[in-house]
């Protein structure tokens, strides 16, 4: 049997699809955004929550685990939780602009630190002086720092 020559619409069909201006990597765009969305972490969630609630927040928390597990999810839902104009609250809105701006990684308040890169003293010492003493905007600072072996 004879095969069938490829029409112009099958073409079209088979193209991949035009990549967007803008590309977001599968862990961010999936990355829980509310306590209730952390999976497997629910004794941290509730732990976090609990001292929202009762407005016993430490002045800061340590997360710890494997790769993958929510470390950075939890620190920025805290973040979010802390930083709402709701708040501080156990359920931030993901509405008001500071919500936004943390879960798109833009809050100046919010900065992450890589520490497998920041290493020396001399990183530490630039880090520092980024992270000025007055805040922004937000009523917190969060500084999440991935992958330090200290």
């Amino acid at each position: 049997m004879a095969k069938k020559k490829p029409t112009t619409e099958s073409k079209a069909e088979d193209a991949p699809p035009q990549a967007s201006a803008e590309y977001t990597v599968l862990a961010r765009r999936y990355r829980p955004q509310q306590f209730a969305d952390l999976i497997g972490q629910e004794a941290v969630a509730q732990a976090l929550m609990n001292a929202l609630e009762s407005g016993r927040v430490a002045h800061a928390y340590l997360f710890t685990g494997a790769r993958g597990v929510g470390k950075t999810s939890a620190a920025r839902i805290l973040a979010k939780a802390l930083n709402c104009e709701k708040g501080p609250t156990t359920k931030p809105c993901d509405k008001c602009e500071i919500c936004q701006a943390i879960a798109s990684g833009e809050d100046t308040d919010v900065l992450e630190i890589d520490g497998a890169s920041n290493n020396s003293v001399d990183n530490i010492r630039e880090n520092e002086g980024k992270s000025v003493d007055a805040l922004f905007r937000d009523m917190f600072r969060a500084e999440p720092m991935e992958g330090g072996e200290w």
